[in-house]
Order: structure tokens, then sequence, then C-alpha cells
């Protein structure tokens, strides 16, 4: 899974808004004779790489500590449990959401990152916000 700063960020706002983050994670398909094998196959490949991005997403969240009230479980076969018990953001998590919810912020964030040739992570976004405001307030 490559990771997404737009989807975090996404995630992130549909937790503090109180939104079910788990919620676009398609049900299991169960096989039936009107699908073929690799009809079947492939529709699991499709709902794992739904899963993957969502619930891999919400671990970095989570083991970064800006996340709370949200277990993720990766199994040794690379299935997925999760759990939902009052999600929210911490403290780090309101400041970093903060730093990104300004469109015109983050995009400059992005686009100076990417200018000067820096990857994007979260030490670097939080080094960027200052001089995406100031460059935002200024023009």
């Amino acid at each position: 899974m490559k990771r997404d700063w737009d989807f975090l960020r996404q995630q992130m706002t549909d937790i503090e808004e109180g939104r079910d983050v788990l919620a676009e994670i398609p049900n299991l398909l169960k096989w039936t004779d009107d699908l073929s094998w690799e009809e079947y196959d492939s529709l699991v490949r499709e709902h794992r790489a739904v899963e993957e991005r969502i619930a891999g997403h919400l671990e970095l969240l989570i083991n970064s500590g800006y996340v709370d009230g949200i277990t993720v479980l990766r199994g040794a076969d690379n299935h997925f449990s999760y759990g939902l018990h009052a999600p929210r953001l911490t403290m780090a998590g309101h400041d970093l959401l903060d730093t990104m919810r300004s469109s015109s912020v983050w995009q400059t964030i992005k686009a100076t990152a990417q200018k000067k040739g820096i990857e994007l992570t979260f030490d670097a976004i939080k080094a960027l916000s200052g001089l995406a405001l100031k460059h935002v307030l200024s023009g």
C-alpha cells in the first residue's frame, strides 16, 4: 500500500465529524454457483484492495498516535479485523488535521514539498505548514 496523504486527511476529517471510517469496506462476498472461480477471485481481490487501503491508512494514523478508539488488527494471513469504540482524534491528530484542513494551505504544503524534493512525512507536513500559511496569507 502506498501512503495517500489526501486519503489520510479525509479519514481524519471523517473521524472528527463522527462518520464511520469503515463504512466503505464492502461486505465479503460468498462464492455461489452463478460466479465462476475467476470472477469470485477477482471480486475478492477488489475487496481486499479496498480493505487494505482503508484499514492500512487507519493503521498509520493509529500507530502514529493521531487516532484513538479504533482497533485494526492484521492477521498472519493479511486479513484484517477491526473495531470501533468511540473513535476520536488525539490532540496530535487535531493539530495535524488543523495543519491540513485548509485546502489552500494543504495544496501549498504539497506543492512546496514536491518543488523542494521533500517526501511528505508527518514531520515534514508540520515543518512546511508555517511556510505554507505565510505564503497563503501573503498571496
